[in-house]
């Protein structure tokens, strides 16, 4: 007998689940308003739960629900995310029933795949007794800063009009409402710019206890997009951060950028769907995870 049940998460374990958080990643975590508001304006929503001995959250774990475009058609995908084990009930195997849970309950909304871009610790949870799939290591780029000179026009609102990266290999719909939703409802600090009939959305954060800038996301022409986020960035931040596109790598070398040790590990696991192990069939920017 493992010892501990599960159940789903309820607004009584919100200061537990964000201890865990904290416990876990420092100051680098969730704040309360950016908990709330992932968890809760999610147009998609999330799947939560948490882990108990004895009436102790001693783990959680959540699935956020987005709606994306796999094979060309559109479906329902869960990532994992924002989940740690208490570190005295390590090993007791939490995390995988956790993930467990959420599988069964994301296949019984008609869940098509499950995704992650997995930590260290967690890689071997997921390809292991979960039998998930490695799909993918993402590169991470790098551009040192000082600030360049403006570009681009300050969105203030996304307005209705489809999905906007509609020509991209899968990857999760990009609408007038998740893009609200995900960048300017966001208590995170991000700028969205439109030039050349994209737009693009820098971040700032600190991480690991410097002040950094991402390129959140970008749909459109690369370059003048990528001279706006680096026009965009905040002073104070020296490094700006993005995932380039299949083909987009000279256009990120001309503006600076250039690849970093650190890699995204993308996997998944299908479920009503099938699952595309093709790396080159999926896109993703870092405003897709997490994370960042």
């Amino acid at each position: 007998m493992p010892g501990y049940e599960l159940a789903a998460y309820g607004p009584a374990q919100r200061e537990d689940y964000l201890r865990l958080l904290h416990q876990a990643w420092g100051d680098d975590t969730l704040t309360g308003d950016e908990f709330d508001w992932w968890f809760g304006g999610n147009p998609a929503g999330s799947l939560m739960s948490v882990a108990r001995d004895d009436g102790r959250v001693i783990g959680v774990a959540s699935h956020s629900l987005y709606r994306m475009v796999l094979g060309g058609e559109a479906r329902l995908a869960s990532f994992s995310v924002h989940a740690t084990t208490d570190p005295a009930a390590r090993g007791r195997g939490i995390f995988v029933a956790l993930e467990r849970k959420h599988e069964q309950e994301a296949e019984e909304r008609g869940v098509a795949v499950v995704l992650a871009f997995a930590s260290a610790p967690t890689a071997p949870l997921f390809l292991g007794p979960l039998g998930w799939t490695e799909i993918a290591q993402l590169r991470i780029w790098a551009r040192p800063l000082p600030v360049g000179r403006k570009h681009g026009e300050r969105v203030e609102r996304f307005e209705p009009a489809g999905d906007a990266a509609a020509d991209w290999p899968n990857h999760i719909l990009r609408d007038a409402g998740y893009l609200n939703w995900r960048y300017l409802d966001s208590p995170r600090d991000y700028a969205a710019f439109r030039a050349a009939g994209g737009y693009a959305v820098v971040g700032h954060k600190r991480h690991r206890g410097r002040a950094v800038a991402l390129v959140a996301d970008l749909v459109g022409p690369v370059r003048p997009l990528l001279r706006a986020c680096i026009a965009g960035v905040r002073p104070g931040a020296r490094v700006l951060f993005a995932v380039p596109g299949r083909g987009e790598a000279a256009a990120y070398l001309s503006c600076g950028f250039v690849p970093t040790p650190r890699s995204l590990h993308f996997m998944g696991k299908s479920l009503a769907g099938p699952l595309d192990l093709d790396p080159r069939a999926w896109r993703f920017t870092l405003g897709d995870t997490d994370f960042f």
